[in-house]
């Protein structure tokens, strides 16, 4: 049996915390090493924790969950952050993007979906909803005259439907070395800052779409 992923809950809501410690804990894939209320108490532990992923509250009472991706990011710790949220406000899944989060999950989704979700974006692939993203990336769509090779076009419409470096890689039959460097020149030419980001540009400029398949070319 594979090893359970280490997941951190930040949620300041008792009653909600609580009931996802109980839910996400009943899941063999997950084992959760540390559940707290805000981001200081996140900030004082998280080394000590080492999480995997951390699924994080969007509003908390000393910020938001969107700090806590951008923290996360600029100092180095290696984990994938979920956000959860009870708004339907597109400023809340174009925060989550510009952060670096790793997905973007409604509070009204069922426990399962919740950790569903956990286990995609530790293996390296994002979750965000489609129609939402679809709707923000659209909002200020244009062509900006990328000039993406077949094969960085190829990659970018694997992003596009989730795909992480290592199934890129089977995808295409390459080594994850070439996978990355194919996914970072794409990152690079669109002036992306995240492979979400690079799907977000390129749907804005028209060159792919969200769930538009992802079979690579012949």
């Amino acid at each position: 049996m594979a090893e359970a992923i280490t997941v951190v809950l930040v949620e300041d809501h008792n009653m909600v915390r609580e009931g996802l410690l109980a839910l996400l804990g009943a899941d063999e894939r997950l084992e959760v090493v540390g559940a707290v209320s805000s981001l200081a108490l996140f900030r004082a532990q998280v080394r000590d924790w080492a999480p995997d992923v951390v699924v994080v509250d969007f509003q908390l009472p000393d910020g938001k969950g969107t700090e806590l991706a951008a923290e996360c990011r600029a100092s180095g710790v290696d984990c994938a952050v979920l956000l959860i949220s009870g708004l339907d406000d597109a400023s809340v899944l174009e925060e989550s993007i510009a952060s670096g989060c790793a997905g973007f999950l409604s509070k009204g989704a069922g426990t399962a979906d919740l950790a569903d979700a956990i286990v995609t974006v530790n293996r390296g692939a994002t979750v965000f909803p489609a129609d939402a993203l679809r709707r923000f990336a659209h909002k200020e769509a244009g062509n900006d005259g990328f000039s993406l090779t077949n094969r960085e076009m190829e990659v970018l419409r694997l992003l596009a439907n989730a795909h992480p470096v290592v199934e890129i890689a089977e995808l295409l039959t390459v080594s994850i070395s070439t996978a990355r460097n194919h996914v970072q020149a794409v990152l690079t030419k669109l002036g992306a800052r995240s492979q979400l980001d690079a799907v977000v540009i390129g749907v804005r400029a028209g060159i792919v779409d969200i769930g538009s398949g992802d079979e690579p070319a012949d």
